[in-house]
């Protein structure tokens, strides 16, 4: 019960202090700068190319070929193939 009080009370303290300042309808001046700011339209989003993983180096498996070898028995050969 103690807990639930202390909420509403800093939930009460947060509400009034947004009341504080100058209410204002204008937006801010935005801020000129170089960032690159992210796409907001959803249609477009689609279209922007995803960033894709890049491998470096060589990427190797192990490959089992089966083959009969005389008197038709399974002869089993692992290769390693890289790539």
């Amino acid at each position: 019960m103690k807990k639930i009080a202390l909420g509403v009370a800093a939930a009460l303290a947060l509400g009034f202090t947004a009341f504080a300042g100058p209410a204002s309808a204008a937006p801010a001046a935005p801020a000129n700068s170089s960032i690159v700011k992210p796409m907001t339209d959803v249609s477009a989003q689609r279209y922007v190319e995803r960033r894709r993983v890049i491998r470096r180096g060589p990427h190797c498996t192990v490959r089992k070929v089966v083959t009969r070898g005389p008197h038709g028995h399974r002869v089993v050969r692992t290769s390693r193939v890289c790539r």
